[in-house]
C-alpha cells in the first residue's frame, strides 16, 4: 500500500494544480464575473492584481514551479485576466489562461475565453464507480489535453446570466512513464476496451443559467450561487464521441455571530448519458480533488452520475498590509463532505466491457471526507486556499488552490 500522500503547502508552496468541478469550471468563472463591481480607480487596499510564484514538492510530481497571475481590472475597463502555469520535475505541465469581459454594453452582456494545455505522464486510474481499489490505483497512463472554450452571456438582470458555450477538446492517452515502484500496469494494457482509452476529440455545445447574489468575489459572506448547465457532443459535428451532460450546483452562505464568520452549504450533482461505448472515461462525472471530496485523490471516483454535499465553516484570523502593495487577510475553514458516483453493473459489463473483478468492487455507500485549511486573500485580486483533507482511505492530502471551494 502506498503511504499517505502528504504534501507540505504554504502561500508560496503549490503541490499541484487545482482540480475544480471541471464540468462547470466556465460557469464558476462566470459566477465570479457576475459579482464583479463596475470598474473603478485602484486604491492600495483595493488593488485588483496579484502575482504569486508557485514552488513546492509532490510525491507524484517531484519539485513543482510556476506562477499565478490575476488582474480583475485590466486597462481600467473591468476585463479580468487569469494565468496559471506550473511545471513539475516529473514532466507534469499545466497552463491555463482565462479572459473575461463582464461589463459589455452597459453590463448587459459578458464573454469568457478559456484555453488550457495539460500533460501528465503518469495519471492514475482507479477504475469506475464507488470502488475500494484505493489508495493504490488500478493503472496509470499518459494524458495530454488541449482545450479551448468560448462563452457569450446575456444578463437580463445584473446577477443572472444566460449563456451559450462552445468548446473543443483533444485528448491523447498513452503508456506514459512508470515511476511507481513496483510499477503499475498501463491503462491501455489493463483495460484495452475502456471507451476513450486511446483518447479522441470532443466539441460540446452548451447552454447554462448562472445566478450569483453574493456580496463579493474573494470572501463572500452571504448569498446564493446557482448553476445549471446542459451540454451535448455530437458525432455529426466531427466529434469522436456522442453524449449529453447535465450538471447542477447550488450553494448558500449564511453569516452569523460576527462579520466574517460564515456557514456554507453546497449541493452538486450531474449525469452523463449517450450511446453504448460513446462516453470516454475521461469525460465521466468525477469526485476527488481540491473541492470535491478533499480527502481523496483527484479523479478517485468516476461514474455516469454524481452527487456531492459540501459543508464549510469560515472564520477570520488576521489581516495586515504587505508594504503598500496588498492588503492581506488570513482566514480559516473547517469542512466536511459526502458524495458518491453511480454506475450500474449492467453499464460496467455492457457499456464499458470491464471484467468481473472490477464489477465486484462497486459499492453503494456514500464516501466521506473532512478537514480544515487556510484562506489568504490579497486585496481585491485573488484568494489562495490551503486545505488538508482526510478520509478512511488517506490520512492527509494537502492542496493549494485559488478561489473558494464554492
Amino acid at each position: 500500500m502506498r503511504a499517505a500522500r502528504l504534501v507540505l503547502g504554504l502561500l508560496l508552496l503549490a503541490p499541484s494544480a487545482a482540480y475544480a468541478v471541471e464540468e462547470i469550471h466556465i460557469e464558476e468563472d462566470i459566477a465570479d464575473l457576475l459579482a464583479e463591481p463596475p470598474p473603478s480607480p485602484e486604491e492600495t487596499k483595493g488593488r485588483q492584481w496579484a502575482v504569486l510564484p508557485q514552488v513546492g514538492f509532490g510525491p507524484d510530481t517531484g519539485a513543482v514551479g510556476g506562477v499565478k497571475l490575476t488582474h480583475r481590472n485590466v486597462g481600467g475597463v473591468g476585463v479580468t485576466l487569469d494565468v496559471d502555469a506550473t511545471y513539475a520535475i516529473q514532466q507534469q505541465q499545466d497552463l491555463k489562461i482565462v479572459v473575461g469581459t463582464p461589463h459589455l454594453l452597459e453590463d448587459r452582456f459578458l464573454t469568457l475565453l478559456r484555453v488550457r494545455y495539460y500533460n501528465d505522464p503518469q495519471q492514475e486510474f482507479f477504475g469506475l464507480g464507488d470502488n475500494d481499489i484505493g489508495p493504490d490505483p488500478a493503472s496509470t497512463h499518459l494524458i495530454e489535453q488541449y482545450e479551448g472554450e468560448f462563452t457569450v452571456g446575456w444578463r437580463p438582470w445584473p446577477r443572472l446570466a444566460i449563456d451559450l458555450n462552445a468548446a473543443i477538446k483533444h485528448v491523447r492517452i498513452g503508456r506514459g512513464d512508470a515511476f511507481d515502484d513496483p510499477p503499475r500496469p498501463f491503462t491501455l494494457v489493463a483495460f484495452p476496451h475502456l471507451p476513450g482509452v486511446e483518447g479522441g476529440f470532443v466539441n460540446p455545445l452548451g447552454v447554462s443559467l448562472v445566478y450569483n447574489s453574493r456580496d463579493e468575489v474573494l470572501e463572500p459572506t452571504h448569498g446564493w450561487r446557482a448553476i445549471l448547465k446542459v451540454a451535448h457532443t455530437n458525432r455529426e459535428l466531427q466529434s469522436d464521441f456522442q453524449f449529453t451532460r447535465v450538471d447542477a450546483d447550488v450553494g448558500y452562505l449564511y453569516p452569523f455571530w460576527r462579520q466574517g464568520h460564515v456557514i456554507g452549504a453546497r449541493l452538486n450533482g450531474g449525469f452523463i448519458a449517450g450511446p453504448r461505448r460513446d462516453i470516454p472515461f475521461w469525460e465521466l462525472e468525477r469526485l476527488g480533488g481540491d473541492d470535491t471530496l478533499r480527502g481523496f485523490f483527484p479523479r478517485r471516483f468516476l461514474g455516469t452520475q454524481r452527487v456531492l454535499l459540501n459543508l464549510e465553516y469560515r472564520f477570520p484570523i488576521y489581516a495586515f498590509d504587505f508594504f503598500d502593495i496588498w492588503h492581506v487577510r488570513i482566514g480559516g475553514v473547517v469542512f466536511g463532505e459526502a458524495g458518491r458516483v453511480f454506475i450500474s453493473d449492467n453499464e460496467l459489463r455492457n457499456e464499458f466491457r470491464l471484467n468481473q473483478s472490477i464489477i465486484s468492487r462497486v459499492v453503494s455507500d456514500l464516501q466521506y471526507s473532512y478537514g480544515g485549511g487556510l484562506r489568504i486573500a490579497l486585496s481585491q485580486a485573488l484568494v489562495a486556499r490551503i486545505d488538508v483533507g482526510f478520509s478512511d482511505e488517506e490520512t492527509g492530502l494537502v492542496y493549494l488552490a485559488f478561489g473558494q471551494a464554492f
